[in-house]
């Protein structure tokens, strides 16, 4: 059996947080907890690195099928088990890594604050059914040195069954109290076997929404020509002769 949970805390290092910290935030989520109609969503407080669930909203059983004792007894380990094969390396060597080194670019605890994380994976229900689950997380607390040390995550359950890739975007709230995305990433197989790189697979997902190479040059903050240069690797690493190409190789990977 992998270690999950291993992986998990050696990446979410952070300071020992006072118990009354964590329990001023669960205290808070339990009286929102109460007015929250039935719905296929829950919220979660989790303070790291131990991978215990402080909190967990009531509708988790209906979405996981595991009793509120049972997640709370597995923690993050049961979690991260239920996650389909196929996608837990994307969410531990991916999605977890660049969460992190996004957030321990940011220069000070209140911009973290304010950073809004989602990403989505394929979850096994405790009675074997295949679900799709969108999560998005908000940072409470930080350690004294500036690392996540309290999360509240919220868990949607799509109504989509269809597989789809693991897509991490991250937004931050500006001035305005408006959100605005500075990361987006897609995580596919393709990457591991075509030797696609985090940047291709980019400029791939731009291309196939018909977008020119000047379009997606200013949204990602590159030049036109390097564009044209991702793309070129692209045909050749593909073996496509065209975008038309490239395009179909990104729909039956689920990019679109």
């Amino acid at each position: 059996m992998r270690k999950y949970l291993q992986a998990y805390q050696e990446m979410f290092q952070c300071d020992i947080i006072p118990d009354d910290n964590v329990r001023r935030f669960v205290n808070a989520h339990i009286l929102i907890d109460l007015y929250l109609p039935d719905s296929a969503a829950f919220f979660y407080v989790v303070k790291y690195p131990d991978g215990k669930y402080n909190f967990l909203g009531k509708q988790q059983e209906h979405v996981s099928g595991y009793s509120n004792e049972e997640f709370k007894a597995g923690g993050v380990e049961l979690f991260l088990k239920c996650i389909v094969p196929e996608q837990i390396d994307f969410i531990l060597q991916g999605v977890y890594p660049d969460i992190l080194a996004f957030v321990s670019g940011l220069p000070d605890d209140e911009a973290k604050k304010r950073v809004l994380i989602q990403y989505n994976y394929r979850f096994k229900r405790k009675d074997g059914q295949f679900i799709n689950l969108l999560e998005h997380v908000h940072i409470l607390e930080l350690d004294s040195v500036g690392r996540p040390a309290i999360v509240m995550g919220n868990v949607i359950m799509l109504q989509n069954t269809d597989i789809q890739p693991v897509r991490l975007t991250i937004k931050q709230l500006n001035g305005q109290g408006v959100s605005e995305t500075v990361l987006s990433k897609v995580y596919s197989a393709l990457q591991t076997e075509q030797n696609i790189s985090t940047r291709e697979m980019e400029i791939l997902r731009h291309l196939a929404l018909g977008k020119s190479s000047k379009e997606i040059g200013r949204q990602l903050f590159i030049s036109r020509h390097t564009v044209d240069t991702h793309r070129r690797r692209l045909l050749k690493k593909t073996g496509s002769s065209s975008v038309v190409e490239l395009t179909r190789i990104a729909f039956r990977n689920n990019l679109l």
